[in-house]
């Protein structure tokens, strides 16, 4: 009996350190799970939260893994067919949850039942800061995460050494229970010490931790459980980083730029094609006030808030079109400006995207003056059939008169039809000015010509001259042959009309403006010189950008030599500008000569190439 006793009380004993110890090694793993759980609920990855449960829930000494919200019903399982169902409100697990203190954080704690096999740990899930966006800040606690494993391998264990410590006997009882002490200590005791080490290590963070020495036997195993298990883990928070780091990448990569500042506009990040507006390579200083980032982008003297302000105040989405001057020149840019709300729902930051709208400013103007152009010309339709029947009805009756008028020798009937012959002559005029504008205005057909490079240059100075004589320029033509061109003719118009209205602009107080179109080679030359003050070479390499005024009083939209770049691009020909300094400036545009080399129109995409890659 002494010795059954003896035995008895001696297998009771290690059997009870060994469940304190399973006890501590299971609460300091759910303790870890916890933190990477909450760390995965936090991000909102409920498909990584349920991966990382059925991979815990299949490791070998764990019987079951459960996720549980407040009111005890089974979120996400180990086991599939368990979800959705519910813990009653009298069970154990329950009446330990509503116990659980609201302004703490309360540890996790083993459950074991009477003749149960299995030691089950319960750790309440709490309502943390970063949760707020998803759950009730109200309510503190959001659930439990139940961790069931296995008490077999020690059940084994102290039943083996039970029954050693009998079969031993009495006179050898000192000897067996030092035996066993030193066996426990080697094969169970330093295993589970150094698995705990190993948990404890990988509770502050160091998720390389490992218990090495796992010896043989069930310890053994559940070590090499914890190992994997650890591995897992740490496998899941590389995939974190990596995501992260992917994310960032990604953010990197947009063309737009990227800015993210604080609640006190303190910036904290911008993306690399930010800093390509800046002109600079490096990171930008952390804390740099918005206002100073703002000014280096070249953002000067806005309209009133910038977006960042605004959506920073208003809490929701603001948006701002502004034309700054920084980096590569002039350029327009759409901002949006997004608030970040924090776990509280206050606003915690702003991003800000800046996207340039240059080239599509520029087109939609190009569109509104093709709108304006088909207005005029319907109105230069309506004037000329509305002028046109007078101008008739005035030369029908003037050639009537002088039908009716007597002897042309006779002095009064001399001066009459004198006076009727500049009537005539003048309503024939009118009605070449009208057919003028006709010309220009009519609607253009889908062709690429042949156009007459010779009659366009001809057909603009007559409609300028009048202009011409008002600032006193002197309007000289240089044609040589007969020179077409493999273009469309109202865009050959509109192309030598800008270029015309462009050096007159220049010659405001008098001058020479000659207008030329030759064949030269196998293609056509039209050459527009003027006597004006010529162009400053730092915007010679600028010229035909959109938004680039020339002009000396500011005036203007900047788009007429931008939109006849295009023009020309779309069909294949080349503008080039020479300005030597206080000489004037001569503008070349070299088109394909008709029937020579057939010059297709580009798309409208492929001419905007052409013209990014000619600025």
């Amino acid at each position: 009996m002494v010795i059954v006793g003896s035995a008895y009380l001696t297998v009771r004993y290690f059997s009870d350190r060994l469940l304190d110890l399973a006890r501590e090694a299971s609460v300091q793993d759910s303790e870890e799970l916890r933190g990477v759980l909450e760390t995965q609920m936090a991000s909102g990855d409920r498909t990584a939260i349920r991966r990382l449960v059925a991979d815990i829930g299949h490791s070998p000494g764990v019987a079951w893994v459960g996720v549980l919200d407040g009111e005890g019903r089974i979120r996400i399982s180990s086991d599939p067919a368990s979800e959705r169902s519910r813990f009653p409100g009298s069970s154990l697990e329950m009446a330990r949850l509503r116990s659980v203190p609201s302004d703490g954080r309360a540890p996790s704690e083993t459950l074991l039942r009477e003749g149960c096999s299995v030691l089950r740990t319960l750790t309440p899930l709490h309502n943390r800061s970063a949760c707020a966006s998803c759950h009730d800040p109200a309510q503190p606690l959001l659930g439990a995460l139940i961790v069931d494993r296995s008490l077999a391998p020690l059940t084994e264990i102290t039943a083996s050494s039970g029954a050693h410590l009998i079969l031993g006997g009495g006179a050898v009882l000192v000897v067996l229970l030092g035996t066993l002490g030193l066996a426990l200590e080697r094969t169970v005791l330093g295993p589970l010490g150094r698995l705990r080490e190993a948990t404890a290590r990988l509770g502050r963070g160091d998720f390389g931790a490992r218990a090495r020495d796992p010896g043989p036997g069930e310890l053994g195993e559940l070590a090499g459980d914890f190992d994997a298990m650890a591995a897992r883990l740490e496998a899941a928070v590389l995939s974190c980083a990596a995501e992260r780091q992917q994310l960032g990448e990604l953010v990197e990569g947009i063309s737009d730029g990227v800015v993210l500042l604080d609640r006190e506009l303190r910036v904290v990040k911008v993306n690399r094609a930010f800093r390509a507006r800046l002109g600079a390579d490096a990171p930008l200083p952390p804390g740099l006030p918005y206002a100073t980032l703002a000014e280096l982008a070249g953002v000067d003297a806005p309209d009133g808030p910038l977006p960042a302000v605004r959506a920073l105040a208003s809490g929701r989405l603001e948006k701002a079109v502004l034309r700054v001057t920084a980096g590569a020149g002039e350029r327009v840019e759409e901002i949006y400006a997004q608030p970040l709300a924090d776990a509280a729902g206050a606003t915690a930051a702003v991003i800000e995207v800046w996207r340039d709208i240059s080239e599509r400013t520029a087109l939609q103007a190009g569109l509104e003056d093709a709108e304006r152009l088909a207005a005029i010309g319907l109105l230069a339709s309506s004037v000329a059939h509305e002028v046109g029947n007078p101008l008739a009805s005035i030369v029908t009756a003037v050639d009537g008169l002088l039908l009716r008028l007597g002897d042309p020798r006779s002095a009064a009937d001399q001066e009459l039809r004198e006076y009727l012959e500049i009537i005539r002559r003048q309503a024939f005029r009118c009605r070449a000015v009208t057919e003028r504008l006709l010309g220009f205005a009519r609607v253009p057909g889908a062709g690429a010509g042949p156009a007459d490079a010779a009659a366009a240059v001809r057909e603009v100075l007559t409609l300028v001259a009048a202009q011409a004589r008002s600032q006193r320029v002197e309007l000289r033509l240089a044609l040589e042959g007969e020179p077409r061109a493999a273009v469309a003719e109202h865009h050959l118009q509109q192309i030598v009309l800008n270029l015309v209205l462009n050096a007159l602009r220049a010659m405001p107080s008098g001058g020479t403006l000659t207008a030329g179109a030759r064949v030269e080679g196998d293609g056509v030359v039209v050459r527009i010189s003027d006597t004006g003050p010529g162009i400053p070479p730092e915007r010679l390499a600028l010229l035909f950008q959109p938004f680039r005024r020339q002009r000396a009083d500011g005036g203007g939209t900047g788009l007429g030599l931008f939109i006849s770049h295009a023009m020309a691009a779309r069909w294949g020909a080349t503008i080039a500008v020479e300005s030597p300094p206080g000489q004037g400036a001569t503008f070349t545009v070299r088109f394909h000569q008709a029937g020579a080399h057939p010059a297709p129109a580009l798309p409208v995409s492929d001419a905007g190439r052409a013209i990014a890659g000619a600025v």
